[in-house]
C-alpha cells in the first residue's frame, strides 16, 4: 500500500511539473531542437542574418526564478554556429523582437562560467529578450569604414593612397637610426584617437612601452616597417587593421577606424619593471 502510493505521488509530481511547465510556455512555440521562442514584433519581410553576419542587438535575460538578471543593453554579436543562441538568432529578421527560453546550464557552461552557482540547476530555465537592430557584414563595415576615412583625409586635408591592406601612412618626421623589421622590439610613444579627433589612450606623460614588430595591431606593425628609428609618423587605418570589430578590453565604439600618432625612440628604451634586477 505503501509503495503505491509512492508511486502514485510520483505519479502526479511529474504530472504536476509538467502542467506547470507548459503553463509558463504556453504561449511559446518550439523549435524540433527544443528552443522556445515567441515574436513581439515580426518583421518577416526584412532582412535576415546569413553565417557570418554581424548582429547589432539589444539582449537582456533572466532565470525562471529571477536569480540572474542581464538588464537591456546593446550587444555586438556574430552569426555562427557556434554560438549557443544561433537557432534563436536564425529565426530574427532586421527590426524583430522575440523572447526566447533555454537551458541555463547550457548556456552558462558555453559562455565560458567554469562552474554553475548552486542555484542553476539542470531544470532551471534563461528567459531572453532579443531584438535584432540591424545586421550587417565585414564588406558592408568596411565600405562604410573605408567612405569614413575617406571624409577625415579631406577634412584635414590630407592627400595619399592607401597600401595594398588599407592602411594610410602619412611621415612627420624622418628616422635616422636603423630601419625597423618583423621581429624588431622598438620603443615608441603613441596615441590614438578616433576618426572625430577623440583620443581613447596615449603613452604621452608616461615611460614608453616596448613594442615587438609582428605581435600587435596590424596596422601600427606595418607602419612601423616603413619607418626608422627616431621617426614619426601618423597612421590611419580601417578596423579591420586595428582593433577589430570589437575588443572588450579598448573602450571604442564597434568597428572604429583608428589614427594612430607613433613616436619610435632611437633606442631601445625597457621600463623598470623589465630590467633585470640586482642580485639580494
Amino acid at each position: 500500500m505503501r509503495r503505491l502510493i509512492i508511486i502514485t505521488m510520483t505519479i502526479c509530481g511529474l504530472c504536476l511539473a509538467t502542467a506547470c511547465k507548459e503553463k509558463k510556455f504556453k504561449d511559446y512555440e518550439q523549435t524540433d531542437s527544443g528552443l522556445y521562442y515567441k515574436f513581439i514584433v515580426e518583421n518577416n519581410e526584412a532582412r535576415q542574418p546569413v553565417e557570418g553576419d554581424y548582429l547589432f542587438l539589444t539582449v537582456s535575460y533572466r532565470t525562471d526564478n529571477d536569480s540572474i538578471i542581464f538588464e537591456p543593453r546593446e550587444v555586438l554579436d556574430l552569426l555562427q554556429p557556434s554560438s549557443d543562441l544561433f537557432e534563436a538568432y536564425s529565426l530574427m529578421h532586421e527590426g524583430d523582437e522575440a523572447a526566447f527560453i533555454l537551458k541555463a546550464d547550457s548556456f552558462f557552461l558555453h559562455v565560458g562560467m567554469p562552474e554553475l552557482p548552486d542555484f542553476i540547476t539542470e531544470e532551471t530555465m534563461i528567459f531572453f529578450n532579443i531584438k535584432l537592430n540591424k545586421v550587417s557584414n565585414d564588406e558592408e563595415e568596411l565600405a562604410k569604414a573605408n567612405a569614413d576615412i575617406q571624409n577625415y583625409l579631406q577634412q584635414h586635408g590630407l592627400q595619399g593612397e592607401p597600401t595594398a591592406d588599407g592602411l594610410y601612412y602619412f611621415e612627420q618626421a624622418a628616422g635616422k637610426g636603423a630601419a625597423i623589421v618583423e621581429g624588431d622590439t622598438v620603443s615608441l610613444h603613441y596615441t590614438f584617437k578616433l576618426l572625430n579627433d577623440t583620443a581613447f589612450d596615449t603613452s604621452i606623460g608616461r615611460d614608453p612601452i616596448p613594442w615587438i614588430v609582428g605581435n600587435f595591431v596590424p596596422g601600427i606593425d606595418e607602419g612601423l616597417k616603413l619607418m626608422k628609428r627616431g621617426g614619426k609618423a601618423t597612421m590611419i587605418m580601417p578596423y579591420t587593421l586595428a582593433f577589430g570589430p570589437q575588443n572588450p578590453y579598448i573602450p571604442i565604439p564597434a568597428f572604429s577606424s583608428v589614427v594612430a600618432e607613433i613616436e619610435v625612440l632611437p633606442n631601445l628604451i625597457l621600463p623598470q619593471s623589465m630590467m633585470p634586477q640586482p642580485v639580494q
